[in-house]
């Protein structure tokens, strides 16, 4: 899985795998019962349904790659057993149809993975078929968990999959928006299109892979520059989830991530608050700590199963491109996260190779500083330089184009009504 035959190499796949499954097991006893309420910032309390899923879907797409792992998997899904079918969860499913599904899924692959209740089952497949014979309103995620849901489990395939025309399975991610919800909403969409790369992508895919991994490309730099590695890790599985080979950027950015979680024994994650972890110790510390940081380190077990799965080749070298990386990286701020210290310390070949992602990562600086004059300058650099463009260059261009029409529209002296009622009574007190 490198660019050029070893430089960016991953080490260590399976073992960074079994690491995250031991960690869901860890995480499973801890929260699984009861979840993780956070009194100091609700927004961040989660229920049990949140990790029992999250760790049942760990465990079914590392399920098969090797001894190691399947060892792993197989502690986890004891664990895993009774939380999914506790009093709870089947609860759940009797009372809240919006909870049906989620509940179901951890259910659907234990069964899958040999751990057998008929009796769950039968309850989980009548509230299933249930749900599935009303109308929803929900956003095409959700649509597609329940698709996904219907091809795993014989006894909901007659249900039929829903619709998920005009998702962006279909049309292109908007870069102008900076929602974060998008940009996950795209990497859910992959997972349950190629069930988390247990499969080639299905018909619902009806874009070219690669014009899907534009747009994440263009996301990739944002999340890069974030230090966001919770979402650079689900964006990169779109690599091995479309079985498209890495490009340069995923390459340095699957490195990254990796040297990061060694340099700091898990992937960092940006809800930790630093002055409330100093203030806590003991276990109140450490629980703390885990509820805040578990995903992002779940995220890069996803990430290596994917790829020991779909087993790319090495990453397609760009396009021979003018030696111009220097340029665009005098554009980016030094006080930028990991990304700027490891391509500045990469080999002169590498950097060039990355000029492409340097550009993107300096319009994305440019747009979140709102320096409309350094992302015009970053524009026109692309353009001397003759770089393929990219979705991050067509966003921008557009919104700079947007952004010099509405000045223009508002130079002009538009009436209001106002003015119009000002006439009338002008013309009435003539007469």
């Amino acid at each position: 899985m490198s660019p050029d035959g070893g430089a960016w190499e991953i080490r260590g796949p399976v073992g960074r795998l079994v690491g995250a499954l031991e960690l869901a097991c860890v995480v499973v006893d801890d929260f699984g019962d009861d979840g993780y309420e956070d009194g100091e910032r609700p927004v961040l309390s989660f229920g049990p349904e949140k990790v029992v899923a999250e760790a049942a879907m760990l465990a079914h797409v590392a399920h098969g790659l090797a001894p190691g792992a399947d060892a792993a998997v197989r502690g986890l899904v004891d664990r895993l057993a009774p939380r999914a079918r506790s009093r709870r969860a089947l609860a759940d499913m009797a009372l809240r149809p919006e909870m049906v599904v989620k509940r179901a899924v951890p259910h659907v692959l234990l069964e899958r993975l040999g751990s057998h209740d008929g009796a769950v089952d039968d309850l989980a497949a009548q509230r299933c078929a249930a749900v599935l014979r009303h109308a929803v309103d929900q956003p095409a995620t959700v649509l597609a968990e329940r698709r996904w849901l219907c091809s795993l489990w014989p006894r909901l395939r007659a249900a039929g999959p829903p619709q998920l025309r005009g998702s962006t399975l279909e049309r292109p991610l908007d870069l102008r928006s900076e929602s974060r919800e998008d940009a996950y909403g795209l990497t859910h969409m992959l997972f349950y299109v190629t069930d988390l790369g247990r499969r080639p992508p299905d018909a619902a895919l009806l874009r070219d892979p690669r014009s899907v991994l534009a747009d994440v490309e263009g996301l990739l730099a944002r999340y890069l520059d974030h230090g966001d590695y919770d979402l650079v890790g689900e964006l990169l599985m779109a690599w091995p989830l479309l079985r498209v080979p890495w490009s340069p950027a995923a390459a340095f950015a699957f490195r990254l991530l990796a040297d990061v979680e060694d340099e700091v024994g898990l992937l960092p994650c940006g809800n930790v608050d630093p002055e409330r972890l100093a203030r806590l110790d003991g276990a109140e510390r450490t629980r703390y700590a885990r509820a805040m940081s578990y995903h992002t380190a779940l995220v890069m077990g996803f990430l290596c199963a994917a790829a020991l799965r779909a087993d790319l080749p090495a990453a397609v070298p760009a396009a021979t491109v003018p030696r111009g990386w220097h340029r665009f990286r005098a554009l980016v701020d030094d006080d930028t996260s990991h990304w700027l210290p490891a391509f500045d310390a990469a080999a002169e070949p590498d950097k060039e190779r990355l000029t492409p992602l340097v550009r993107d990562l300096a319009l994305t600086q440019a747009m979140r500083h709102q320096d409309l004059a350094r992302a015009g300058e970053a524009l026109a650099l692309s353009a001397a330089l003759a770089l393929p463009p990219s979705a991050s260059t067509r966003a921008v261009s557009d919104r700079l184009h947007a952004l010099d029409h509405a000045r223009r529209v508002a130079g002009r002296r538009v009436p209001t009504a106002n003015d119009g009622a000002n006439d009338s009574r002008q013309a009435v007190g003539k007469r």
